[in-house]
């Protein structure tokens, strides 16, 4: 095909994605305006009744009696916390480079008056994903679905942290969110300086010589890059639990908007900015009826990753998805899609190459490591070595999520995964909301952190009654069999844990523990 100067840097079919995209943010900006022109509730009034369904007129809200309800305008840690009588405490960490990172302490069980026990507690550190902040992992309206929760009943020092940017996170000691300064920081600032820097905090606050730290999403990637870089890391945090781990996505469902991801940085932040990323959806979500919020983000993540959303009932929905965005900036956004377009989970590139990375298939990264590339290589752009990484780890993830890529992963680390489970009928969000959660991921977990699963669930706690999926049996072909981390490394990379689990009905979570131990895995060829 013939070259031609600065056109060819891209495709036909990339451009017609930029293009659909640019329209996109053309007619939302449009619609903003209109809808702040005439209200939506007038709009409503004047719609025709074909397309004005009942639950959404007059921005319907659910009805108070139902249980759910209470948490439904909850918009803050302590809100959650308060709701659910369990004492906490707000810190700040301040990084080096100025940011101050909002980090929320769970002291201790529901019983407890808030004062801190003397004795020495076991420390766990939650991270939250992408455009999430702490929020994310207490917000489930099910007690038993909140992993946190479960780890403060067991005597676990709870510690939540959050990346610079975000709702809790959202200062400089010397730059305004309205500098453009306050927003030049990509992945390699929150997992080089965010993690370790609140690592270092919380130790030093509990006297605790190592940590457990379990991570969702980006929050998982983030700790597989500091623990690559940073040998003193892997020394304080004692296990690394990954939940849904998405070091190197493979990209999105949609064609338009995988294409979209192979387009050069400098797009992206004319369309973005290079401040905060995505201020709009705040807009909307005050705007919106919370069902018609709902029905647009089920929408969106169809869309975009191809999820189902299945696993979440319309009632948690309605109150986990009031909690699914939080700022972040547009370095970042640019710095997964350059991840998603090499297929390596690498450091930021200030200038990537001009001619693209068509694609992140097995040869192109083979081509790439053997030096050949499209166009002139004028700076290596460097990975980080996962391969260093000594730390304890585990990891669950779902055979459903578009964006996890576990069998790379296994590739590029050296330690042995002490689990690593999949749960084939699971997508991403699933590993945080999903109402069987807390029956299927979360035991093996306990388990993992040594959790007495009676110390986890106390007998006669407010909670009890809670309704609570029960666990059926996967296919009759699958068996018990467990991975153990003392096999041989090319044995475990071809052994995972397969769950395949359907829930039939609901069960109070003392009989809990009872129906965990029905489940059945088998093992899978990577």
């Amino acid at each position: 095909m013939l070259y031609i100067p600065f056109f060819s840097r891209l495709s036909v079919s990339e451009y017609q994605g930029m293009l659909i995209a640019a329209l996109f943010f053309i007619v939302e900006k449009l619609l903003r305006v209109f809808l702040l022109v005439f209200p939506i509730g007038v709009v409503v009034d004047y719609a025709p009744s074909w397309i004005r369904p009942p639950k959404l007129l007059a921005g319907a809200r659910p009805e108070p009696e139902e249980e759910e309800c209470f948490l439904d305008d909850f918009n803050s840690f302590a809100e959650i916390m308060e709701f659910w009588g369990y004492p906490y405490e707000d810190h700040l960490v301040e990084t080096r480079d100025g940011y101050l990172l909002g980090t929320h302490r769970i002291t201790g069980p529901r019983e407890e008056d808030g004062r801190r026990d003397s004795s020495a507690k076991p420390v766990v550190l939650f991270w939250h994903g992408f455009m999430l902040n702490s929020e994310c992992f207490v917000c489930h309206p099910d007690w038993v679905n909140i992993l946190p929760f479960r780890l403060a009943e067991a005597g676990y020092d709870v510690w939540l942290g959050n990346s610079r940017g975000n709702k809790y996170s959202y200062k400089h000691m010397r730059y305004s969110p309205e500098d453009r300064r306050f927003w030049n920081f990509s992945i390699d600032e929150i997992a080089l300086v965010d993690v370790p820097t609140t690592v270092d905090y919380i130790l030093k606050e509990t006297g605790a010589e190592k940590l457990t730290y379990i991570g969702f999403s980006q929050g998982t990637a983030q700790m597989f890059m500091a623990l690559s870089r940073n040998k003193r890391l892997n020394e304080q945090v004692d296990h690394f639990i990954a939940l849904a781990p998405a070091s190197t996505p493979r990209g999105f469902e949609n064609s338009v908007v995988d294409y979209f991801t192979k387009a050069t940085p400098h797009m992206l932040y004319l369309l973005f900015g290079r401040r905060r990323a995505m201020s709009l959806v705040y807009f909307w979500i005050n705007l919106l009826p919370r069902e018609a919020y709902v029905a647009v983000l089920d929408y969106c993540v169809n869309l975009l990753f191809g999820w189902s959303m299945r696993n979440l009932s319309q009632e948690t929905k309605n109150i986990v998805y009031w909690h699914l965005y939080s700022y972040t900036s547009v370095k970042a956004i640019v710095h997964w899609m350059q991840i998603i377009r090499c297929g390596e989970l690498q450091m930021y590139d200030d200038e990537p190459s001009v001619y693209p990375m068509w694609s992140a298939s097995s040869a192109d990264r083979y081509y790439r490591r053997c030096g050949y590339t499209m166009g002139p290589l004028t700076h290596w752009n460097n990975t980080y070595p996962l391969g260093k990484i000594t730390t304890r780890v585990s990891l669950f993830h779902g055979g459903a999520d578009s964006l996890s890529s576990v069998d790379v992963l296994l590739n590029d680390l050296a330690v042995v995964p002490e689990e690593c489970v999949c749960f084939r009928h699971y997508e991403h969000m699933d590993f945080l909301w999903a109402d069987t959660v807390g029956a299927l991921v979360y035991p093996r977990v306990l388990a993992l952190m040594g959790v007495n699963e009676t110390a986890a669930n106390p007998e006669g706690s407010a909670a009890d009654e809670i309704p609570f999926p029960e666990i059926g049996n996967g296919p009759e072909e699958e068996t018990g069999a467990s991975r153990s981390h003392q096999h041989q490394r090319t044995a475990s990379r071809n052994s995972v844990k397969l769950l395949g689990l359907q829930h039939t009905h609901v069960l109070t979570r003392r009989r809990m523990s009872s129906s965990v131990s029905s489940v059945c895995s088998s093992s899978l060829d990577m």
